[in-house]
């Protein structure tokens, strides 16, 4: 038996795939140190100057976006505080639905975005429909404000067509009350 487990313990080396592993390494850490010093032409080791220069070409004719300047709060679906990443897509959807809440409809690449910036807010994805968030009415004052400063077009009605920054609990909301 301890034969058995000595045979089991030896691992057989293959030198061409340890010398793959470290070509491969080595184009790594060449990348990282030409990242790090701005030098996009010697990006790695094993590329061409005609392709380095190719990818420094369309790294220059693209400019990169700038990640917005807002706060993202600790939240439960951002634990670490993480901060907001550059918008690809920055047009948001809200439909104030029937049951008190707002359904938002993004891009799909936005999605961790949203987490960022509304999950200490009670958003949540809605599981009845895929790619949507809801939001509670009570929240969604706080919720516009945080996604029109990180950069995002916020478009919002409820199910009547009407705005949803004039909603009130009083007046459309969870009671018909007397106002005295």
């Amino acid at each position: 038996m301890a034969d058995e487990q000595k045979e089991r313990r030896e691992v057989t080396v293959d030198p061409e795939a340890a010398k793959r592993r470290a070509e491969i390494i080595a184009a790594a850490k060449a990348r990282a140190a030409a990242k790090k010093s701005g030098d996009a032409g010697a990006a790695s080791s094993g590329t061409s100057a005609a392709a380095a220069t190719s990818a420094a070409a369309t790294t220059a004719a693209r400019p990169a976006a700038a990640a917005p300047a807002v706060t993202a709060y600790a939240a439960s679906l951002n634990p670490g505080g993480a901060a907001v990443a550059a918008l690809t897509n920055p047009k948001v959807m809200a439909l104030g639905t029937i049951n008190q809440g707002v359904e938002l409809t993004f891009d799909a690449a936005e999605e961790a975005n949203i987490k960022k910036l509304l999950g200490g807010v009670g958003a949540y994805a809605n599981p009845l429909r895929g790619r949507r968030w809801q939001i509670d009415y009570r929240y969604w004052k706080t919720a516009k404000k945080r996604l029109t400063e990180a950069g995002y077009q916020v478009e919002g009605k409820d199910m009547m067509g009407r705005s949803l920054d004039d909603w009130d609990p009083l007046t459309r909301g969870w009671v018909r009350s007397e106002l005295s």
